[in-house]
């Protein structure tokens, strides 16, 4: 009897953990055990780890997590350490003693670094942002000259409207549709990557994913210049033009509900590898994702809402023979 008590403890135990919200200390704490850990456990070590991990349910839930993600990013963070001399700073040191544990301390820094940036890795971005939208979040925003702004989903905007006759916008990521106010002095200059785009008065959208940048124009016309001044478009009515490696690419006819189909939630891709669409994806869904392999390069068509934005990438898994797995509520890893 007494042994069927302590089953059902030990259940609720861990039911109680998985319905409890971690703390960033709960995290902090785990990541610190886990680092110590690695190449450097004790007898000692072990019973206080041991020890820790029996305290609350929470520790081991956390502990858990931490070991996962540090699976999962075992050689980079391997890599990242030979380069900084980790392994050789954990060694014991019988002079300073001291040293070893600022040591372990740094490299435990590196691991909650590299978790920080899986769980939000836009956090830096958003520090120069001026105004920002989360994932799956849109926003209607009025700019100070009169003009307007709808950001997308994972989207921030540096504006700099400070002086008289600046009127400059940075998309530093995500997606925006503009609707510049005509007429002014200034010319509205909206800057994303290695892309500039001039404006006068006019509608147009503008979508960088890092590695390119795509300028759409619904009316009026814009001037699109890559990294030096010969590299330039001009763009009318349903025109679009992408910008890559500084390069701007050729000017196309669009079709502006396909194109502007994020504005009604939802996304259409014609013969696109699945990384971009995945990039797309990733705007709607909190956990982030990681392509293992060459699936990223497989080329897909369709049109996915983005209302249902993680099952639509479950089905897009499906369809190229990967399957999406949860490694942790904050990363779904595709292999």
């Amino acid at each position: 009897m007494r042994e069927e008590e302590q089953h059902h403890q030990v259940a609720h135990e861990e039911m109680s953990a998985q319905f409890t919200t971690l703390t960033s200390a709960d995290r902090r704490a785990a990541y610190a055990w886990l680092a110590r850990r690695d190449k450097n456990s004790t007898p000692e070590f072990e019973l206080s780890l041991q020890r820790w991990l029996a305290e609350k349910p929470q520790h081991r839930r956390a502990y858990d997590e931490a070991s996962q993600l540090w699976r999962l990013l075992r050689e980079p963070a391997a890599r990242v350490a030979e380069r900084d001399d980790c392994r050789e700073r954990l060694k014991p040191q019988r002079t300073i003693p001291a040293f070893a544990g600022w040591a372990v301390a740094a490299c435990a820094v590196l691991v909650v670094g590299l978790s920080i940036w899986l769980k939000d890795p836009a956090f830096v971005q958003d520090w120069r942002a001026d105004v920002t939208t989360r994932r799956g979040e849109s926003l209607s925003y009025a700019l100070p000259d009169g003009s307007t702004v709808v950001l997308g989903a994972d989207t921030a905007l540096a504006l700099d409207f400070s002086e008289k006759g600046h009127r400059n916008v940075e998309v530093l990521r995500g997606q925006a549709f503009f609707r510049v106010k005509p007429g002014l002095e200034a010319r509205f200059i909206v800057s994303a990557g290695e892309s500039q785009v001039e404006v006068t008065g006019t509608t147009f959208d503008i979508d960088n994913q890092g590695d390119d940048v795509s300028v759409t124009v619904e009316t009026g016309s814009v001037k699109v210049v890559g990294d030096r001044s010969e590299h330039f478009a001009s763009l009318g009515p349903s025109e679009k033009v992408v910008v890559e490696g500084g390069k701007v690419g050729g000017v196309s006819k669009v079709d502006l509900n396909l194109e502007l189909g994020w504005m009604r939630g939802q996304v259409v891709f014609d013969r696109r590898p699945l990384s971009r669409i995945i990039a797309t994806l990733q705007r709607y869904i909190p956990a982030t994702i990681v392509v293992r392999g060459s699936t990223g390069a497989q080329i897909v068509s369709g049109s996915f809402p983005t209302d249902s934005a993680e099952e639509t990438l479950r089905a897009l898994a499906a369809t190229v023979g990967t399957r999406a797995h949860n490694v942790t509520p904050w990363i779904i890893v595709i292999f």
